[in-house]
């Protein structure tokens, strides 16, 4: 999996700059942003999918970020986790991030135990987790990993040995895999966990329970029928429970993960508009632009066109 897969921002051109820092080794990579408000404004407005476990830390100001459909709003010292995600971001202020993404196939290479970084949750299709990083000494462990990280990756290239750039990614593998791991130790330690989801009840099951079957499922299954049958409820039940409970009714809940996904592609992907459709399961282009417009008030063509 290549690395933009990971993060789909359109980071090449602006590594250097001082509005982003990116790191990449094979199946991971690294993002620290000193000031999101102006990416925000321009290239991070635009939901995107993150295709890797990720773990995105505040280290100044305030961001309103939505992940998996649920809002999340991170301060100074908060971490959130997460699976592949599509996030957008919303609101912020003076904000300052460190997005650390990194897939299976990295962590099986390094050896990572993925049940260190969720020692709390048995699944995170429905949500992730926000936790509060209190101690002042651990939250700047991050920009200073960072650091090292950075400036072994930046490093001019020593030319003098055939194997040089092999060492390199060596070294910038188990670097970050150090961090990693410095994540996994901050989270062993940190108790207080916060979302903004609701107290759990049964109408919150339900609802976590449709996220995840939509997370799985909303490429070919779209009516509320399927959904209902996999939770063993009625299709009017279902639609009773999931509107009381968010104020959106399944057939929006389903909108919004296709229309979603169609963004993400018209953002960040090559495929054409006819490829989309396919990989959507829709019948025909004419279809899914009739369907995205109804929806996003624009065509398609329309939308990749703005970008």
């Amino acid at each position: 999996m290549s690395n933009n897969k990971i993060f789909p921002y359109k980071i090449d051109a602006s590594q250097h700059s001082s509005d982003i820092q990116y790191v990449a080794c094979k199946n991971a990579a690294v993002v620290h942003i000193p000031l999101l408000d102006k990416l925000v404004e321009k290239e991070m407005k635009h939901p995107a999918k993150i295709n890797g476990f990720v773990a995105i830390i505040c280290t100044k100001g305030t961001v309103t970020l939505n992940i998996h459909m649920n809002d999340y709003t991170m301060q100074t010292g908060h971490m959130i986790v997460a699976p592949s995600s599509v996030i957008s971001f919303k609101q912020c202020n003076n904000c300052e991030l460190y997005i650390i993404g990194f897939t299976n196939e990295f962590a099986i290479d390094m050896n990572i135990e993925l049940r260190m970084i969720m020692p709390l949750v048995s699944s995170l299709h429905s949500q992730c987790i926000m936790y509060k990083i209190e101690r002042e000494d651990v939250l700047n462990d991050i920009p200073k990993s960072f650091r090292s990280l950075h400036e072994e990756f930046t490093a001019p290239h020593n030319n003098t040995g055939s194997n040089s750039d092999i060492f390199r990614e060596y070294a910038v593998r188990h670097m970050f895999a150090a961090m990693v791991y410095r994540i996994c130790q901050m989270v062993s330690n940190i108790n207080s966990i916060e979302t903004d989801v609701a107290p759990k009840d049964r109408s919150s099951d339900y609802f976590k329970q449709l996220i995840s079957l939509l997370h799985d499922h909303y490429k070919t299954e779209r009516s509320v029928e399927f959904y209902a049958s996999q939770m063993n409820l009625t299709p009017k039940h279902l639609s009773r429970v999931v509107r009381n409970y968010s104020g959106k009714s399944v057939h929006q809940w389903i909108d919004e993960f296709v229309v979603l996904e169609i963004k993400n592609l018209l953002k960040f992907s090559d495929l054409s508009i006819q490829q989309i459709s396919y990989e959507l399961n829709f019948p025909n282009p004419s279809f899914m632009g009739q369907y995205f417009k109804r929806i996003t008030g624009k065509t398609p063509g329309e939308y990749r066109k703005e970008m």
